[in-house]
């Protein structure tokens, strides 16, 4: 199992765990992301610990084993101080119609699932479990315990309110909280993508390609901003910093390199290279800059160059192939390892998959599973 974990900010308005529309909309805007078949746990934290929102896969928790994963996940919450939990199982984004029999059975077996594992990790203690609802064919769902175990019963309450209309959204709108939407295949990343000319891989390069990313960013910017205003010599300048970028990264020295340079971001401290996932898990001073969190200006570069790269695989030569599967490879792994720092295991969980799918014979994804699902945390926690 995956998830992600994002603290309750200090002074963040009161969120309605009881109100699934509330509840949904929150996880939204905490992960940064829309969340589609998952579970979401909301801990209610205490006087010295933060309120905490978790994502949890379905499909991890429904497979073989997910009971037990899921009692772990429920027993570090507890140890980091959660407090009492509300369980929201989303099927799709909660809100597109499905079969009737298909949001049921889901349903039926995810709550029996939450029911069961917070009987065993909290045994009647208190603060444990204090409600479990679904959202569903834009439906709001209760799934009440039978005593006796078994499957719960499962109860329709009312519509489930849209984003929009929630409290979350108003108070994100009105702070100025990014609100982030279902991720949609940019035209214009797959136009320069398929435009692009890669070198050949130098192993023996010696760019910095923290240097890159910079002339990078600022060229993608320009881009995609009015690629129609630029001159064909601009637009093509521009272009040749994008593939320079991705041709450095394909060495794995160099994806590290920025790997590297991303941890070092809003720091004076030096980390060293050859021991850099080692002070990832031991040394808690070590925090994510804002830049390379979700939404932040460096991690949705890196994001967009992952689809830029992807086009640039289908559209590729015979000799420019082998640099752009080396370069998406490269720039999801960056992803997966960036978002593993942000304790977002869920988002890193998929992106291995996509590796898994996309290069079967990769050895990287099954290292990358180590750390997501075992999982192995890094040694900062999300704080109010």
């Amino acid at each position: 199992m995956t998830t992600n974990l994002s603290p309750a900010g200090r002074g963040r308005h009161h969120v309605d765990v009881h109100d699934p529309a509330e509840l949904l909309a929150e996880a939204r805007l905490c992960l940064r992301e829309t969340p589609t078949d998952c579970l979401i746990l909301a801990g209610t934290g205490g006087l010295h610990s933060p309120a905490m929102v978790t994502r949890s896969s379905l499909r991890d928790l429904l497979a073989p084993h997910g009971a037990e994963h899921l009692q772990r996940h429920l027993a570090l919450m507890q140890e980091r101080g959660a407090g009492a939990l509300h369980a929201l199982i989303v099927i799709g984004d909660g809100y597109q119609v499905l079969l009737e029999p298909v949001v049921e059975n889901l349903l039926l077996r995810a709550g029996a699932l939450v029911h069961d594992a917070a009987k065993e990790v909290f045994a009647g203690a208190l603060p444990g479990l204090l409600s479990v609802r679904g959202a569903a064919s834009a439906t709001c769902w209760e799934l009440e315990d039978r005593p006796g175990g078994g499957r719960p019963r499962l109860f329709a309450l009312e519509p489930l309110r849209a984003f929009s209309d929630t409290r979350a959204a108003a108070g994100a709108v009105l702070t100025g909280r990014p609100i982030p939407y279902l991720e949609q295949e940019d035209p214009a990343l797959a136009e320069i993508g398929r435009s692009l000319r890669l070198r050949a891989v130098d192993l023996a390069s010696g760019a910095d390609p923290g240097e890159l990313f910079a002339a990078a960013r600022e060229s993608l910017e320009h881009l995609l901003a009015g690629a129609a205003e630029l001159s064909e010599t601009s637009r093509m300048t521009k272009c040749e910093q994008l593939a320079s970028l991705l041709s450095a990264v394909a060495v794995d020295r160099l994806h590290w390199e920025l790997l590297a340079q991303c941890v070092e971001h809003g720091t004076d401290r030096e980390v060293e290279r050859e021991t850099l996932l080692q002070a990832l898990v031991s040394d808690a001073e070590l925090i994510p800059h804002e830049d390379v969190c979700a939404g932040g200006s460096w991690y949705t570069a890196l994001e967009k160059l992952r689809g830029i790269a992807a086009a640039a695989c289908e559209a590729a030569s015979p000799a420019e192939l082998g640099t752009a599967r080396s370069a998406w490879r490269a720039l999801t792994a960056l992803l997966v390892l960036l978002a593993w720092w942000n304790h977002r295991f869920a988002t890193a969980g998929h992106l291995v998959d996509e590796i898994r799918e996309r290069e079967p014979e990769s050895t990287l994804a099954p290292l990358l599973s180590r750390m997501t699902d075992t999982p192995i945390f890094p040694a900062w926690w999300p704080r109010a």
